[in-house]
């Protein structure tokens, strides 16, 4: 690449905060800590630490087949889980796309949703676990009431809806058999999980990268003053971090928050999440085309496109040559440098983004400080079924959390990891 490219480069990536100097992580991971411990202390702040009233771990009970229940923004999701040596088996799985993201809906339709597909796994399990990635509060009785739902979805009347109460009446009108059940969020779950897979760690920590993004963590309840009555023991908290605000936006960004559904809300979701990496990425290559760095053909393709999913931009990351529809566009040298830069730079700064709200959680609670014991970050999520994407995961958790903070973590993934996590849940925590 030319020099006089590579400054023109470099000057539009600083513009979109997407270079070392404009993404200073540990100055940001103190911002963050800051957001979480003004939360934790009965303040108001944009990253809300959410007790879920739920123990940490206990004892698995194997042969006991669990029902367990999964929505997301995307569908509902139910399988049969069943633990035996330690292990989770996964049987009788559905699914179905969750109500209120294609069209309005009630809350009403998402339980009838949830209930139509577990109805016929009651028969077999002995509990239930319904398992949500949308921030709740919990009643401390088992129990919790969505606070909000992410802006791809639109659903109303569910304010002051107990979602537990709602299923159960649901399945009594079927009826069906009374079960326990069991609430439980999707980053605890994770967290729940890793402790499963990896027995004996000194700390572990439960991360959801996807569409939606957050933290699960363990914490004593003492340390919260606001809710009163909350045991000194240790208890599970979510983050929420995806609604963070103190993110160093860029151009770009701007212009995508500003024609989003909720301008000026969830802007750390919005520079991090699966449904927003493709379209970071297209912006951004349209800023290149703006300032020449691109062929006549390439920048031509370029302004053609209305929307970039993050599939097509990982094909042509993992093949540049043959790699789909952007391969065909940067058919040129030089446009394929610039366009496989702009797209590693994407990823590097989402990347970051998530090792900087990870090492607040880890820095807050004291975990990953012994080297002889590592803090367990379980992980879940879309994010980390792209190659690209995880490769890009892994190099900002070595040289950040490694190199720069020092801190001691190891990476535990898994597909069945969340209805593992959940079906422990419902089995031992409550």
């Amino acid at each position: 690449m030319k020099q006089t490219t590579q400054q023109a480069l470099t000057n539009l990536l600083r513009a979109n905060s997407m270079t070392p100097d404009t993404l200073d992580g540990p100055t940001l991971t103190q911002l963050f800590l800051s957001q979480m411990r003004i939360s934790l202390y009965g303040g108001e702040s944009s990253i809300p630490m959410l007790p879920t009233f739920s123990k940490p771990f206990g004892a698995l009970a194997d042969g006991v087949p669990v029902a367990v229940a999964e929505v997301d923004d995307q569908e509902v999701r139910v399988s049969l889980v069943t633990f035996r040596g330690g292990q989770a088996q996964c049987t009788s799985q559905d699914s179905f796309p969750v109500p209120g993201r294609d069209y309005p809906a009630p809350l009403a339709d998402l339980i009838y949703a949830v209930a139509e597909l577990i109805q016929p796994l009651l028969d077999q399990a002995q509990a239930l676990a319904l398992c949500l990635p949308f921030p709740v509060d919990f009643d401390g009785k088992g129990d919790g009431i969505i606070r909000r739902f992410p802006g791809t979805m639109t659903v109303t009347e569910f304010s002051q809806q107990p979602v537990l109460a709602a299923l159960q009446a649901e399945l009594q009108d079927r009826g069906c058999p009374p079960l326990p059940m069991t609430l439980v969020s999707e980053p605890d779950a994770v967290l729940l999980a890793a402790g499963v897979q990896q027995p004996g760690c000194s700390r572990y920590v439960g991360l959801t990268w996807g569409s939606s993004v957050d933290v699960g963590f363990a914490a004593p309840g003492s340390i919260v003053l606001r809710w009163r009555g909350i045991p000194g023991d240790l208890m599970l908290f979510d983050s929420g971090l995806s609604q963070a605000q103190c993110v160093p936006f860029g151009q770009v960004d701007f212009s995508k928050d500003r024609d989003s559904y909720a301008p000026g809300k969830d802007l750390y979701l919005k520079m991090v999440s699966t449904d927003y990496l493709g379209e970071v990425y297209r912006l951004v290559m349209i800023k290149a085309a703006e300032a020449k760095l691109l062929s006549f053909g390439c920048s031509r393709d370029v302004l053609s496109l209305r929307w970039l999913d993050l599939d097509t931009l990982a094909e042509f990351l993992t093949d540049p040559e043959k790699g789909g529809t952007l391969a065909h566009f940067c058919r040129e040298p030089e446009d394929r440098e610039v366009g496989l830069a702009v797209g590693q730079a994407v990823l590097d700064r989402a990347a970051k983004l998530l090792c900087v709200g990870l090492a607040s959680v880890l820095q807050f609670v004291g975990a990953g400080r012994d080297p002889k014991a590592p803090a367990c970050v379980g992980l879940h999520g879309a994010a980390f079924s792209f190659p690209p994407v995880k490769a890009a995961w892994e190099h900002q958790v070595q040289t950040y959390l490694r190199d720069t903070l020092g801190l001691s973590v190891t990476l535990c993934y898994g597909e069945n990891m969340l209805p593992t996590g959940a079906a422990a849940e419902a089995l031992y925590s409550r």
